[in-house]
């Protein structure tokens, strides 16, 4: 699907473009990446031009995936993505350049999908999953700051360099009460509505 350009006052989502080739590259060198998203590995030159160039215009022509460029003052700095399904649903899945990490981006970045996504006028879906490796606190911490609701864990239910891995699963829905009710707390203090963080 043919992304959609929406915005916030810092963060921009739009195309990704063969011009942001060489900043794909280079963020996929990142072995925080390569730990957590399914990217070749060792990640070439041509991976990327074939990701700005052949799949991202095969995306933009699929019911399937829409594909976002994450750009802060025009500067690529990650990607996010919904992968679309039945009846009104969706699933997220997104990274960000290790030198953007800590400053929110991500999760300004999620919002602004999550506040399209829902739109009537946007692309009116119901709900949107979020599923990730576990271990990806990072990833977790901006599902749950957008509202995201835990669900559980899913043992050995993704493949990932060749092994079988445990993935977590939440999932947010448009009636859902979006307010982050929940402090940065460090991994394994107690947190709400069941998150392993």
């Amino acid at each position: 699907m043919i992304p959609v350009v929406v915005s916030s006052e810092r963060v921009t989502l739009d195309s990704l473009l063969p011009s942001d080739t060489d900043a794909i590259l280079h963020y996929c060198q990142d072995s925080e990446i390569q730990r957590w998203v399914h990217v070749p590995s060792p990640y070439r030159r041509e991976d990327a031009a074939y990701f700005t160039g052949g799949y991202a215009t095969a995306a933009a022509g699929s019911a399937e995936i829409t594909i976002w460029g994450i750009r802060v003052r025009g500067e690529l700095t990650g990607l996010i993505e919904l992968r679309h399904e039945p009846l009104r649903s969706a699933t997220v899945g997104y990274w960000l350049g290790h030198e953007h990490r800590g400053q929110k981006i991500m999760s300004e970045a999620l919002q602004v999908l999550v506040e399209y996504a829902f739109d009537p006028q946007g692309l009116a879906l119901d709900r949107i999953h979020w599923e990730s490796f576990v271990g990806n606190y990072a990833s977790a911490i901006v599902a749950r700051r957008n509202g995201f609701r835990f669900e559980g864990t899913m043992r050995q239910s993704a493949v990932h360099r060749d092994h079988r891995v445990d993935t977590w699963h939440a999932s947010l829905l448009r009636t859902d009460d979006r307010t982050d009710n929940h402090t940065d707390e460090p991994r394994g203090e107690r947190s709400n509505e069941g998150w392993p963080l």
